[in-house]
């Protein structure tokens, strides 16, 4: 069975460089944060657009206002579930079943896990949450 919660993704703008990831890292686990996902796309204009899923929050906030990360908030729902068949129409029928608009999904399996980013409406969020948890 699936289970969704809101989370909170933090997006910021990195220099497209190499080492620029490690560099991230490094300064990450200097200050003990940890990630519950992370990805990154390249720009046209030699950055890179990251995001990230934080542990907690309020840490992740202090790091990125003490590194001047200039980090966005974006409010998604984070669905995980045990991998097996069928779960992802599972989770897109109950999002049909409110009519509810997906803006962007990001997926993955690893470890006989699978896991979904959502990003919706901030108004459709609460009725999402209890139709997925249903």
């Amino acid at each position: 069975m699936a289970k969704a919660i809101q989370c909170t993704v933090f997006k910021f703008i990195l220099s497209d460089e190499p080492g620029i990831l490690l560099s991230l890292a490094n300064r990450l686990r200097a200050a003990d944060i940890s990630l519950l996902s992370f990805w990154a796309r390249t720009n046209n204009d030699s950055t890179s657009t990251m995001r990230c899923i934080a542990e907690r929050d309020s840490q992740f906030r202090y790091f990125s206002k003490s590194a001047e990360l200039g980090s966005e908030e974006e409010v998604v729902i984070h669905v995980t579930a045990n991998e097996g068949g069928g779960d992802f129409i599972r989770v897109l029928e109950k999002v049909a079943g409110v009519n509810v608009n997906i803006e962007a999904i990001e997926a993955v399996s690893l470890a006989g896990q699978t896991g979904w980013v959502l990003w919706t409406n901030q108004e459709q969020v609460d009725s999402l949450l209890g139709q997925l948890n249903a």
